[in-house]
C-alpha cells in the first residue's frame, strides 16, 4: 500500500474518533502507547518543550534530522511546544485539559503534583477525565523516584537470567518492556473510556513498567515461581522446547528438530514441515523481512513519503478493523508545529502567542 502522508486526514472514521488525548509524555512508553489511540483515530495533542522537544526527536537512525523511531510513534499527532517550566504553560496545559478526554504522562511520581497538574488536583474540575500515569517502578516503595529504563526492568523482573546462556547474562535486543508498557497502557485506556460511558466516569489509571513487565513474564518464565509449598511438578522453560537449525542457505526455527537440516534448502525445509503441520519459521534477517511473502500479501508494511526525511517504511496498525479502519494518514510532526492553531482554537489571539514565544513560554 502506497500512501501519501504529507496528506491532512479529512476527518477520523477510526473507532476512536471524537477522542481527544492530551499526551505529556515522553520517550517511548508513552508515546507509542498514544500512537496507537492516534492510529485508532484518536486526535492526540503532544506537549513539548520548546526548543528541544521529545528526546526521541534524536533517537538512533535518522534522515534530515528526523529518527526513524520518533516518526512511527508520533505519526498521527499534533505537536504543542509549552515550556511547563514557567506558571503559564502550566496554566495553558489546564485550558487544553478542560477539553481533553485522555491526558497521558510519564513524569516520575511528584513531578506532576509539583505542577498543580496531577489527577487528584484536577478531579473535581473534570469528573469524567481519564488520566494514565505511566511510572518505572510505581508510587510507592523505596525505587518510586528512580529514574527507569527498559534495561532496568529488563534486569529486575527476573528476563536477564532467563535470558541466560552458560552461566551469562544476556539482554533483550530491544525495549521490550518499554513496549509492552506501551500496550498495556493504551488498552487500559480504552477500558477506562468505555467504562466512562457506561456511567463510571473519570478515574486515575496508575500503571508501572515492573508491574507490566511481571505480567508479561510471569505465564510461562516464572511457571516454577508460581506454587509455594512442596508437591508442585518443575519444569524446564517453554524457550527451551524450541531451536535454530542452520540449513543450507539459512536457517529456521522449530519445536525440537533433533537432526541436521544443513544438507536442506531453507524452502525444501519449510515446504516439508507445513506438509506435515509442523510450526516452522524462516530465520528472516531485518532485511529480509521487508520482503517476506507472507508480510508482503498481508499489506502489513506501507511505504510513505515524510516531508522531511523522504522515503520511508512503517508498519500499519495491527488491529484492522471491519467497519471503523484507518490508516497512517499525518507524518509525524515537527516540534510545536501545531502551536498556534491548537491554542488559537481556546481563543488566544496570534499577538498573545507572539509574545509568550518570545518569553520561552510556546515555542
Amino acid at each position: 500500500m502506497t500512501t501519501d502522508a504529507s496528506e491532512q486526514s479529512t476527518g477520523s472514521k477510526g473507532p476512536l474518533a471524537g477522542v481527544r488525548v492530551l499526551d505529556l509524555s515522553a520517550v517511548v512508553s508513552g508515546p507509542m502507547a498514544a500512537v496507537m489511540l492516534a492510529d485508532q483515530g484518536a486526535e492526540v495533542i503532544k506537549i513539548e518543550p520548546p526548543g528541544w522537544g521529545d528526546g526521541v526527536r534524536g533517537l538512533g537512525a535518522s534522515r534530515n534530522g528526523v529518527s526513524a523511531i520518533f516518526t512511527l510513534i508520533n505519526r498521527n499527532k499534533k505537536s504543542v511546544a509549552i515550556n511547563l517550566k514557567h506558571p503559564q504553560g502550566c496554566a495553558l496545559v489546564a485550558d487544553l485539559i478542560s477539553s481533553a478526554d485522555v491526558v497521558m504522562q510519564n513524569f516520575r511520581p511528584g513531578k506532576m503534583e509539583k505542577l498543580g497538574l496531577d489527577y487528584h488536583s484536577l478531579k473535581s474540575s473534570h469528573p469524567d477525565l481519564i488520566y494514565l500515569s505511566i511510572s518505572g517502578m510505581g508510587e510507592v516503595g523505596p525505587y518510586r523516584g528512580q529514574k527507569v529504563y527498559d534495561y532496568v526492568i529488563q534486569a529486575m523482573s527476573g528476563l536477564l537470567e532467563a535470558q541466560a546462556v552458560e552461566n551469562r547474562y544476556a539482554m533483550v535486543r530491544t525495549i521490550i518492556f518499554d513496549k509492552v508498557t506501551a500496550l498495556t497502557a493504551a488498552q487500559a485506556i480504552t477500558a477506562a473510556l468505555f467504562a466512562r460511558e457506561r456511567g463510571a466516569g473519570g478515574q486515575h489509571i496508575s500503571l508501572s513498567m515492573l508491574d507490566t513487565a511481571l505480567y508479561f513474564n510471569w505465564p510461562d518464565l516464572m511457571w516454577n515461581q508460581s506454587f509455594e509449598g512442596p508437591g508442585a511438578a518443575k519444569a524446564g522453560d517453554l524457550a527451551d522446547m524450541y531451536e535454530i537449525a542452520a540449513t543450507e542457505d539459512g536457517a529456521v526455527v522449530a519445536h525440537h528438530l533433533g537432526t541436521d537440516l544443513r544438507h536442506y534448502s531453507t524452502e525444501a525445509i519449510l515446504e516439508l514441515f507445513a506438509q506435515h503441520e509442523i510450526p516452522v519459521g524462516r530465520v528472516n534477517s531485518r532485511d529480509a523481512v521487508l520482503t517476506d511473502p507472507q508480510i508482503t500479501a498481508s499489506g502489513t508494511l506501507e511505504r510513505f513519503s515524510h516531508p522531511r526525511a523522504g522515503d520511508m517504511i512503517h508498519p500499519r496498525s495491527p488491529a484492522r478493523f471491519s467497519k471503523t479502519e484507518v490508516g497512517s494518514q499525518r507524518p509525524s510532526p515537527d516540534l510545536g508545529e501545531h502551536t498556534a492553531d491548537v491554542l488559537m482554537e481556546l481563543g488566544y489571539s496570534i499577538e498573545t502567542l507572539q509574545d509568550w514565544a518570545r518569553e520561552g513560554i510556546i515555542g
